[in-house]
């Protein structure tokens, strides 16, 4: 059933568009956070100068702005369409879990090994469509923030490039994970060096998922706090939303961060 789903989702994509040791590991960790540090320890204000990018934070905020302007609309649908997309997949993949659940059980069958069974195949099934959903999800706004158009179609690029962009995903969480292991603190450093996979392979089709995450890597150099700041400038919209809206500010808010975050990328690629 879930490969079912999964042909749908590829038909939809071609209708719609064409350290070893602790020595090691502590220089690579200082180096990281020397990145995301001004000399001397001290934090770096974000700015013109800061990183490879020459636009400071409330530019690129700006700069969402003025392509969302006339887009807002489009922004909103798209934001929903994956959310969609996302949240039916998953609803199709659990209910699947349960109906094996309920035969087996009708049928005297071995249970609990059948749910476990079909928990992994529903966890596997998710890790391989993430990344494309993402994929897709950064072509959109990568659209928005670079042309000023809003494309649904962009939303299953990332089908399009289906294995490329499972590695990407499947890399991007292993190298994570890895590094959390190591202590919070490195995890969330190797999550904002990779912060820029899914907008590479989006953008440039001929990139494989490894050679993104270096290309990542390399973008993000000098350019992490930066990044870090940009999320927190999101924080005060992000309350408002949730607590004087309902939660429905968010349907503007996600796509406003998005684009952000896709003009980031512009200014550091």
């Amino acid at each position: 059933m879930c490969f079912v789903y999964l042909v749908v989702l590829l038909g939809l994509s071609c209708v719609f568009g064409q350290y070893s040791r602790l020595d090691s590991f502590k220089g690579k960790l200082m180096g990281s956070l020397t990145d995301m540090m001004g000399e001397g320890g001290s934090l770096k204000t974000p700015g013109l100068s800061d990183g490879v990018g020459g636009s400071s934070n409330p530019e690129l905020m700006a700069a969402a702005r003025m392509s969302l302007s006339g887009n807002w609309g489009m922004g909103v649908l798209g934001y929903v369409l994956y959310f969609i997309l996302v949240m039916s997949f998953s609803a199709f993949v659990f209910s699947s879990v349960f109906f094996v659940s309920v035969v087996s059980a009708l049928g005297d069958g071995n249970t609990v090994a059948a749910v476990n069974l079909m928990q992994l195949v529903a966890q596997f099934a998710e890790l391989l469509v993430s990344g494309a959903f993402l994929v897709g999800l950064m072509a959109f706004f990568l659209g928005i923030a670079q042309e000023g158009a809003a494309r649904l179609d962009l939303l299953f690029v990332g089908f399009q490039r289906f294995w490329t962009s499972f590695a990407a995903y499947f890399f991007y969480s292993l190298f994570i994970f890895l590094w959390t292991l190591l202590f919070i603190v490195p995890g969330i450093i190797a999550a904002f060096s990779y912060a820029m996979v899914f907008f590479i392979i989006a953008d440039d089709r001929d990139c494989g998922a490894l050679k993104a995450l270096g290309r990542s890597k390399e973008m993000m150099a000098g350019n992490k706090w930066k990044f870090f700041c940009l999320h927190w400038r999101f924080f005060g919209w992000a309350l408002l939303a949730a607590f004087f809206t309902g939660g429905i500010g968010f349907l503007w808010l996600f796509p406003y961060m998005q684009t952000t975050f896709a003009k980031f990328y512009e200014d550091v690629k």
